[in-house]
């Protein structure tokens, strides 16, 4: 969809949802880049309300044709509902075209948040000029917002995410297996250390948590943004589910992060397990966290392979990926 044709649906969209009266206008859109799965758009528009006339900052998130990750749109925007006012801090939600009434595909309408994201962040890059000291407190930061999503109850989250699995670890296996299965039947991923990993997880599948809760499921410093050193917002909730809280840590802590989400001699696997371990009362078993380490290495190269595959197929989601070294890492992790 065209920017022309985006702003035309978002004003009508606008003008059904809002009061009688908001007489509502909006500016030229802005195509967003970075994204691997939503196609996101920058928009300002203009409504009147009992205050006056008021201009609006939003974002506009649309499902592509196909993309790396394949998930809601709608159960993530429901969930973001549901977070708002909350400990986690979240865009706001606004309004969705779920039914593709307006947009003719799945759309969701957000409010921006000011702050900047940027993947290099906690690395002596320092894209946002923190200094040392900056990035320590925004390393802390950052596990203080993981907690505080571990925290939410489930039960006000089920409605958006569904019921609590039976078993995590066996159920994310299973899941994507399959999801390995779909690509190999587009001629991708036939790796056999692939495989092996499968099988060595297996293996490794620890039993279902004491209690699960909800998880971001790409928990990095990629994904929140940063306005005056603060974190403002915890963004791409694409992979949120119930599941073992471990499922995060082994994401956050796996080694093809590490670069990025470590502090040498400052910030290390195990500060960011005691950092957590305080903030939940909740002991990190460390056979546990391997597996899930593990596991998120194996999600994180078939996603690679999938972003590999609708590259080569001139799709605007695919994107260039060290395949290669990320399956020599995984056949290197799943073995130690």
């Amino acid at each position: 969809m065209g920017a022309v044709d985006l702003a035309q649906c978002l004003h009508a969209m606008l003008a059904a949802q809002l009061p009688a009266g908001a007489d509502p206008t909006v500016g030229e859109p802005t195509l967003l880049g970075g994204g691997s799965s939503k196609e996101n758009w920058a928009v300002d528009a203009t409504w009147t309300t009992a205050a006056g006339r008021t201009q609006h900052e939003l974002i506009v998130r649309q499902d592509p044709d196909e993309g790396v990750v394949a998930n809601s749109l709608q159960a993530e925007f429901d969930l973001l509902a549901l977070l708002q006012g909350g400990a986690v801090p979240v865009a706001p939600t606004w309004f969705s075209d779920g039914s593709c009434r307006w947009f003719g595909r799945p759309t969701v309408v957000q409010g921006r948040v000011r702050g900047r994201s940027d993947r290099e962040i906690l690395t002596p890059a320092d894209p946002l000029g923190l200094g040392p000291a900056g990035r320590r407190a925004l390393a802390e930061q950052l596990i203080e917002v993981l907690a505080a999503v571990h925290a939410v109850p489930v039960d006000v989250v089920e409605p958006a995410l569904g019921s609590r699995l039976d078993h995590p670890a066996r159920a994310g296996l299973t899941h994507w297996r399959a999801e390995l299965s779909a690509e190999r039947a587009s001629g991708a991923g036939r790796d056999s250390r692939l495989d092996k990993a499968f099988g060595r997880l297996e293996e490794l599948a620890p039993p279902p948590p004491d209690r699960q809760v909800l998880l971001h499921g790409d928990f990095r410093p990629a994904n929140v943004l940063v306005d005056a050193g603060r974190i403002s917002a915890l963004l791409d909730w694409e992979f949120a589910r119930l599941g073992d809280p471990l499922d995060d840590l082994g994401w956050h802590t796996c080694a093809i992060y590490h670069r990025e989400h470590l502090i040498a001699e400052e910030w290390e696997v195990d500060d960011i397990l005691a950092a957590w371990t305080a903030r939940t009362g909740v002991a990190v078993d460390a056979d546990a966290l391997r597996f899930w380490q593990v596991f998120s290495t194996l999600r994180l190269t078939i996603l690679a392979v999938r972003a590999d595959r609708l590259l080569a197929q001139g799709s605007p989601m695919g994107k260039k990926v060290p395949l290669d070294r990320l399956l020599a890492l995984l056949e290197r992790e799943a073995q130690r």
